[in-house]
């Protein structure tokens, strides 16, 4: 990744950008385009405030710069974000991108008190920590750090994915293998 040529552009989130409607909470926390022959991913200055959300992002949007030239997704291109989350966590960013799909906010001012919470991305919690466990199955990792790094109420969730995986292909790369993605009739 090092050696693309990417250009990362904070955006003031006071300023209206057609692209970034991340703002104004539709789930993306970034865009990725190509401009001019040179990737482009710009970013919320609200980001820096949540500097393992703003990592995300990134793992996220160089992920689109990795299959861009990969075609539609199985299922076609309603699930390009889908599959570039998925994309993001088969490269290890998988506890990372699960700790920052939702975010909830404790907020007390003049007014009162409140709470906010926002999600980002395309898939659930759940789905995040059920592909970091199909991720770990694959290359026989240990889940033990991982969990132990997953906010509070996602390690069970990776308990259960991590059982109901070994149950049902304890050999997950040889079950992986037997899939045929062009075969599958998404109609």
């Amino acid at each position: 990744m090092d050696q693309w040529d990417c250009k990362l552009e904070k955006v003031d989130v006071r300023v209206d950008v057609p692209d970034l409607q991340l703002i104004k909470g539709s789930g993306a926390c970034g865009t990725f385009s190509i401009e001019n022959g040179r990737a482009v991913i710009r970013y919320s200055s609200d980001m820096l405030k949540r500097p393992d959300a703003l990592a995300a992002t990134f793992a996220h949007e160089l992920c689109h710069y990795l299959l861009c030239e990969a075609g539609d997704p199985p299922g076609g291109p309603d699930l390009m974000e889908h599959a570039t989350d998925c994309a993001a966590i088969y490269l290890g960013f998988g506890v990372l991108l699960s700790n920052s799909a939702r975010h909830m906010e404790h907020s007390v001012d003049v007014g009162g008190f409140g709470w906010r919470s926002w999600s980002a991305g395309y898939l659930s919690e759940e789905a995040r920590v059920t592909a970091t466990a199909m991720f770990a199955a694959l290359h026989q990792y240990d889940l033990r750090d991982a969990e132990r790094a997953l906010k509070p109420h996602l390690r069970k969730d990776m308990q259960k994915a991590t059982k109901a995986i070994a149950a049902d292909h304890p050999n997950f790369a040889a079950s992986l293998s037997q899939i045929d993605l062009f075969n599958w009739n998404f109609g």
